[in-house]
């Protein structure tokens, strides 16, 4: 994915949580892809309208805007598609929301483990889910 032919692709953290944003940016970034964080999700549409990314992983649970709604105002706006990998600390209440209709490519259930992370990500950009 991405502009050029040799770019790594681009990904938005976003998610309140100062040491959950880091940690999965540093996993990505790691990982050889470009990513950028947001602390929230009027941040992160800000930041999605100004350089869309190839994905977006978004936590369900953050104040003003959770991540199905954040989704939903991105999917709006997008003027390609962009893979959203959701992460979540409340299992049911987050599958109880996460229905066809959500926008949501794939989740992680918290603590979310680096391999399963790394791996989920690749996954998606292979088109596996």
């Amino acid at each position: 994915m991405g502009d050029a032919p040799n770019q790594h692709p681009k990904i938005l953290v976003i998610d309140d949580d100062l040491a959950q944003r880091d940690m999965i940016a540093d996993v990505l970034s790691a990982e050889g892809y470009h990513v950028t964080k947001a602390s929230s999700g009027a941040e992160g549409l800000a930041l999605f309208r100004a350089d869309p990314p190839d994905m977006v992983v978004v936590d369900f649970a953050m104040p003003t805007m959770n991540g199905i709604e954040f989704v939903r105002e991105m999917r709006a706006i997008e003027t390609r598609p962009t893979l959203v990998l959701m992460v979540a600390g409340y299992a049911q209440s987050f599958l109880a929301a996460l229905d066809s209709s959500s926008g949501v490519d794939s989740y992680l259930i918290k603590p979310i483990l680096k391999h399963d992370l790394v791996t989920r990500v690749a996954d998606l950009f292979a088109g596996r889910f």
